[in-house]
């Protein structure tokens, strides 16, 4: 069994990208590496960093996965920022999710910060979620 970090990114970014409300009404696009800052749109949603653990018992294999999700905003405050948060904890907190090889038993949001990007212009938010998966086969 693989620990299946890729086939949750690959869940996270296709769930992600195929909310329209995400995607058209925030106008949010999802990236697992940005292409340019300079060229993209905010509000966007970036995959990043996860960690993956063992998870197995004795008679199953499993992996629980950290990882978080960064949100990036030009809205001045914190409100657009925040309300992209919403949306993404709506999409992934303890939702029923099918990831290829994998049986997903549960996806928690775990925390979520909004800071300012040094720039003085940026909100950065960041939520990291925790998923435990057992493998299929």
């Amino acid at each position: 069994m693989s620990i299946g970090q890729f086939a949750l990114q690959q869940t996270l970014y296709t769930t992600l990208n195929g909310d329209s409300q995400l995607t058209s009404t925030l106008g949010a696009a999802v990236f697992d590496d940005v292409p340019d800052t300079q060229a993209v749109s905010f509000p966007y949603v970036q995959i990043g960093e996860d960690t993956a653990t063992d998870y197995s018992t004795k008679d199953v294999t499993g992996t629980e996965t950290v990882i978080n999700l960064h949100v990036w905003s030009r809205y001045r405050g914190s409100k657009e920022t925040k309300q992209v948060m919403d949306r993404v904890h709506t999409l992934l907190h303890d939702i029923d999710l099918t990831v290829t090889g994998h049986n997903l038993i549960n996806m928690r949001f775990e925390f979520g910060d909004v800071i300012r990007d040094p720039d003085g212009i940026t909100r950065h938010g960041v939520m990291r979620f925790r998923a435990i998966m057992l493998g299929t086969s």
